[in-house]
């Protein structure tokens, strides 16, 4: 193992190119990976250890330029398990179509399924696929799946399933703690993305980014305050007509947000955690939300 490692950084050292500064890692997947000194299989080469771990400079095509001991050099991105796309880093992306997410690189793997506008993060590709993480899961999307902005919220297409639902009687295991969804303000078209920190009366929710922190504050005119706000909630498949604040309150649990707390969500017949009473208000905004959409 010893030799064939000096052997690889031997050969490596005839082809000494410059790098980007990035830290990606890539690892060999196959006893039939090589190293070569440009991207060409006529090019010098040496043989790579299935397991070994590379740093990933570029991608180009079915090329990836990587860098071991100080050394760089060519290897086909089909042996590698990751590696990054032309961006060259790690970065955010949407769903723009509902797919499944295989856990593995083969449809017959292990899946979970991703909704329209779920955030995820591109951490490499493989052929017609991107391997991204989503709510601390990874796996492989097709590629035309992808995007790197949010897909305009059609509303007409779901406007007419909007539903009521009571809070107590399903409202609450439609949307179960530790689930994201998201938020449509009836009022100003915004839509973003919230994640059930909790609550037991209402949802206790939190915008997902720092970015729905702004769309949340932009809802609520620039500052953030108690007033009952009319929004429909989609919550997996469903649409439910509900209410929010936008007041920071209580534990912040997304520390990375900018948003200081969690803010209330309400459905028909949910009440406060001060005065364990249903508000008033936000029946009012619940049964708007409703009619707005019907």
């Amino acid at each position: 193992m010893k030799y064939l490692r000096n052997a690889i950084i031997a050969i490596l050292m005839l082809m000494l190119l410059p790098t980007s500064a990035l830290a990606v890692t890539a690892k060999v997947t196959s006893s039939s990976a090589r190293v070569y000194r440009s991207a060409s299989t006529s090019s010098a080469n040496a043989a790579l250890k299935k397991g070994l771990c590379v740093t990933v400079s570029a991608v180009s095509g079915s090329w990836a330029k990587v860098k071991y001991k100080g050394i760089t050099g060519y290897v086909p991105t089909k042996y590698l398990s990751s590696t990054d796309t032309a961006k060259g880093s790690r970065y955010a992306a949407y769903i723009s179509k509902k797919t499944s997410a295989y856990t593995e690189y083969s449809k017959s793997s292990e899946q979970f399924t991703l909704e329209v506008n779920a955030k995820v993060t591109v951490v490499g590709q493989r052929g017609s696929y991107y391997r991204i993480e989503a709510d601390g899961r990874t796996g492989y999307v097709p590629k035309s799946c992808v995007s790197q902005y949010q897909v305009a919220a059609d509303v007409d297409t779901w406007k007419s399933s909007v539903v009521k639902m009571n809070w107590f009687s399903g409202g609450s295991s439609a949307f179960p703690t530790g689930s994201y969804g998201y938020i449509y303000d009836i009022e100003s078209g915004i839509y973003l993305r919230i994640k059930r920190m909790g609550g037991y009366n209402h949802a206790d929710v939190e915008p997902a980014t720092a970015t729905d922190t702004a769309k949340l504050k932009k809802i609520a005119g620039g500052q953030f305050s108690w007033n009952s706000h009319a929004v429909i909630l989609k919550a997996g498949s469903k649409y439910i007509a509900s209410a929010i604040n936008t007041m920071p309150h209580g534990k912040q649990t997304i520390k990375n947000n900018g948003y200081n707390g969690q803010f209330c969500l309400h459905m028909v017949g949910s009440i406060t955690h001060g005065t364990e009473s249903v508000n008033s208000n936000h029946q009012a905004s619940i049964q708007k939300a409703y009619d707005w959409a019907h």
